[in-house]
């Protein structure tokens, strides 16, 4: 499989497959071909179908895996409730019978289980207004692999960008809302698909409190950009700050100016320095 656009991780498509989750009510209104890459009929899972339920739990344990490092791991009522239910899920998987030996170790996979095994998904929720939608996890083997230190035969650099892309490609997004901590790596593949109008900086409305409401337009050019097409250039504004995610005071007073009716975006990537890293931000 292979887009009609180069991107920075075409050799993820040679060895993993596209799946989608969904119920049949929603599965109508979504694009099972994003960029022309088809999802087979048997990739597609409906989550109200007994015969889904390995797979979904293969989902969880890969939520688990990503999250639950950072304390945020799904309950899995609520990975039902407020995911595989009301919104959708699209992802890359593998065969059971190709997978790594260390994977099917940590998912506890079935002996007898033949279907796919998630390598990545990305899951998103419709907001009322039509074509709005909020992104509610992504999940990507890749840094588990670099948090445990293995090697796997295939480099799963750009996974999740390539995950988020096609995603919001197959949900019909228009626009996009998210939420994310500030010193969340997940930070990095955000700030690919452009400018982050911030909504929030401090958000004690969330478990934790460091945490930032993001939202862009979700055109072509910005899911393009995303996964790494080298044709596509955004047009971003200069960076005026670099925050640090650990400054709560500098979090709280962005919060009150944005609250006061200022505008502000992150405009490119965040920046690594040590074991944290520096976010930009600019006002508008």
């Amino acid at each position: 499989m292979a887009l009609p656009f180069a991107i920075k991780g075409d050799h993820l498509l040679r060895e993993l497959v596209p799946y989608v989750v969904a119920t049949p009510a929603n599965l109508p209104l979504l694009d099972l071909s994003p960029f022309g890459l088809h999802t087979p009929a048997e990739n597609i899972l409906d989550p109200l179908r007994l015969q889904s339920a390995t797979f979904l739990d293969l989902l969880h344990k890969l939520d688990g895996l990503t999250f639950g490092p950072e304390g945020m791991p799904m309950p899995k009522w609520v990975f039902y409730d407020c995911s595989e239910l009301p919104g959708a899920i699209y992802g890359l998987a593998r065969p059971a019978a190709t997978v790594w030996p260390k994977v099917r170790e940590l998912f506890q996979i079935p002996d007898d289980y033949q279907g796919l095994v998630p390598v990545s998904m990305y899951v998103a929720i419709p907001m009322p207004q039509p074509g709005v939608w909020f992104g509610h996890n992504l999940s990507s083997l890749a840094p588990v692999f670099r948090r445990l230190e293995l090697v796997p035969d295939l480099d799963l650099a750009g996974l999740g960008s390539l995950t988020k892309g096609l995603a919001l490609k197959c949900f019909r997004v228009q626009q996009f809302w998210g939420a994310t901590q500030w010193l969340s790596k997940a930070l990095y593949i955000h700030a690919k698909f452009g400018p982050l109008a911030l909504q929030t900086a401090y958000t004690p409305a969330h478990s934790e409190h460091e945490t930032l409401t993001y939202g862009f337009r979700c055109t072509d050019e910005a899911l393009r950009a995303s996964m790494g097409d080298p044709e596509i250039e955004l047009v971003r504004p200069a960076v005026q700050e670099w925050i640090d995610g650990r400054d709560v005071a500098r979090l709280k007073a962005l919060q009150v100016s944005i609250e006061a009716g200022d505008s502000w975006c992150i405009p490119a990537s965040p920046r690594p320095v040590g074991d944290a890293m520096l976010v930009p931000v600019s006002r508008l």
